[in-house]
């Protein structure tokens, strides 16, 4: 025999189905969130983890070009896109356009005109502090969200 307040039990049922739709919330506050984050690496002149990126090179601040790198043109932090995944939780971050790819700079560079160092603008190994805090953070901020509408 089951015994209890059955109404508190229906009441806990609806507020966890109103948890159902707390992915795809979250995805997008981190998407809002790491596309912010980047665009202040770029500011900084550093990579994800806060290393900063390479300084210019003295050939390049006699052209014209100012510190930090990759930001005089604007065009691959323009390119910046952050969006969740269509099937489920995830973030999927783009940046570089087929005129201004972002994978040289990136990786860095060797060829015919020269070489370029790395100045990765999106994470190389683990998860980053900050990302990962911006991702938690979204996904609390979620949670808290779809209850109080409750």
């Amino acid at each position: 025999m089951l015994t209890g307040d059955l109404a508190k039990l229906g009441r806990i049922g609806s507020e966890l189905d109103s948890l159902a739709d707390v992915p795809r919330v979250a995805g997008e506050l981190a998407c809002e969130r790491i596309g912010a984050l980047i665009q202040i690496e770029f500011d900084a002149g550093v990579d994800s983890y806060g290393t900063p990126w390479q300084p210019l090179a003295e050939a390049t601040l006699k052209r014209g070009r100012h510190a930090p790198p990759l930001t005089d043109t604007r065009q691959l932090r323009d390119s910046l896109l952050v969006y969740p995944l269509p099937a489920g939780p995830g973030v999927r971050v783009t940046i570089g356009t087929a005129e201004h790819p972002a994978g040289p700079h990136q990786d860095g560079w060797s060829g015919p005109q020269g070489s370029g160092p790395a100045r990765p603008m999106l994470p190389t190994g683990e998860m980053p502090i900050a990302w990962a805090s911006a991702i938690e953070d979204a996904t609390v901020d979620a949670v808290i969200g779809k209850l109080r509408e409750r």
